[in-house]
């Protein structure tokens, strides 16, 4: 799975970064994005874009607040007409889904623990059943930003929007090892109804923005009955909110956009630089 173009403008605009604009690229694959100030000319943007392109399968559902689940394909090679089959059920799934990869006979060149995890990975993307659940399938062992060597075993993963659950089997002298079983990963908290519970870097990031956004019904009321709301409460949300940006900086490795506008913070009356 990769980030869409929504989740990067998301990640962009909490870290204070101005819109990317177009790439307009024609069918010789020239470059036409035409000049102007924008992350392009700037190496803490493009650094960001890297970043984003180049997600672990679980990082991505640690920014995106997805369920989680993996398996790993631990051992000696296998031997042709070994399989191996996992079966993905409960959550958004209708019905339990059986996916199952077999060594060819003769095998292929290569590692033949990654062939079956990309082959698992293709049954699962093809998937109709897992496609109308909004599962999105992964194999990610030797791609990305690292070399094959960097990781230790391969995995076939998938991520959805609700927990699920996935058992492994083999025939041969590989069964996959579950390595995550369809479970939600931090971070996680408690929306300001004390009751929802949000995981993920970026639904976490836009509740706070919306509690930040929501404190205008208050403004104009210092006290009413019993109950008296905080004098500086968009000054005190806006700082839980920047403190969670800061979070997201952390976890991508890439810094906030210094030249961003500065805004209200807990301590003082709202202001704006």
């Amino acid at each position: 799975m990769a980030l869409t173009l929504a989740d990067k403008r998301n990640i962009r605009r909490h870290l204070g970064y101005p819109v990317a604009g177009l790439s307009r690229i024609s069918q010789a694959g020239a470059n036409l994005a035409q000049g102007a100030a924008g992350w392009r000319f700037f190496e803490a943007f493009g650094f960001l874009e890297y970043k984003m392109n180049n997600l672990n399968p679980d990082e991505e559902c640690r920014l995106l607040g997805r369920a989680f689940a993996a398996a790993a394909l631990v051992g000696p090679q296998p031997n042709p007409g070994d399989s191996v089959s996992l079966v993905l059920s409960g959550g958004p799934i209708g019905s339990p889904q059986t996916l199952t990869a077999t060594v060819p006979n003769p095998p292929p060149a290569g590692d033949l623990a990654i062939n079956l995890v990309n082959a698992l990975g293709a049954a699962g993307a093809s998937n109709t059943v897992l496609q109308a659940a909004g599962i999105f399938t992964f194999a990610p062992y030797g791609t990305g930003a690292y070399s094959q060597n960097s990781v230790p075993f391969p995995e076939v993963g998938f991520n959805a929007t609700q927990a699920f659950a996935m058992t492994g089997s083999g025939t041969g002298i590989l069964v996959p090892q579950i390595t995550a079983n369809g479970v939600f990963l931090t971070p996680k908290t408690v929306a300001a109804d004390g009751v929802t519970t949000i995981y993920g870097y970026l639904p976490i990031l836009d509740s706070l923005e919306g509690d930040y956004a929501g404190t205008a019904q208050n403004i104009d009321t210092a006290q009413a009955d019993v109950w008296k709301h905080t004098a500086n409460e968009a000054g005190q949300r806006r700082s839980l909110y920047d403190n969670w940006t800061d979070l997201l900086s952390d976890f991508l490795g890439t810094q906030k956009n210094d030249q961003r506008r500065s805004r209200p913070q807990s301590r003082g009356a709202v202001s704006y630089a």
